[in-house]
């Protein structure tokens, strides 16, 4: 079977986060530095596992935007 060459997409911002279809798809609208934009549909519970793996990952490496790394037994409580 050929495989495709994957082509990257370089978001820079998030222009728009949504639900749709009465709550069960979730759509994020990227930017990229020269003003193309991408709209990412999914469905809701991929996108609640996205968050989870992001999540995941900030808590692994804290410093990629610029926070103090807190464990989730030191968070404040909200």
């Amino acid at each position: 079977m050929p495989t495709a060459s994957a082509s990257r997409f370089n978001a820079q911002t998030v222009d728009r986060l949504t639900t749709v279809n009465e709550g069960r798809r979730f759509e994020m609208e990227l930017c990229d530095s020269e003003g193309r934009k991408i709209l990412i549909s999914l469905p809701l519970p991929l996108a609640v596992e996205v968050g989870c793996m992001i999540c995941n990952l900030s808590e692994h490496a804290p410093y990629l935007v610029g926070g103090v790394h807190t464990t989730r037994e030191s968070r404040p409580s909200r």
